[in-house]
């Protein structure tokens, strides 16, 4: 299943938006693994969640993600790979 990661960050539980986030990936077909999450202690403090989530198709999670970012959701960037050049064999 091709997958994504968003992050949440905010308000998300008093607001709901993690369990809209949630309610939405389930009922589009999609499933979803919290990572991380972090909640705020005292009532000013924002919260955090890192979501992976996977659809069936890339189509269905490209829509998937478009209704995610609606609800506030960012997608998260993994840097590229760097190739390194080869190193030279030191048996040689």
């Amino acid at each position: 299943m091709p997958s994504e990661t968003i992050d949440l960050r905010g308000h998300i539980i008093d607001s709901l938006t993690l369990p809209k986030v949630l309610d939405s990936i389930l009922t589009e077909g999609g499933n979803f693994k919290i990572v991380e999450i972090k909640i705020g202690q005292k009532r000013a403090d924002q919260s955090y969640a890192r979501i992976e989530i996977s659809g069936p198709t890339h189509e269905k999670l490209d829509a998937m993600v478009l209704r995610l970012r609606e609800l506030g959701a960012e997608v998260t960037k993994i840097p590229d790979a760097q190739a390194s050049p080869p190193q030279p064999d030191p048996a040689v």
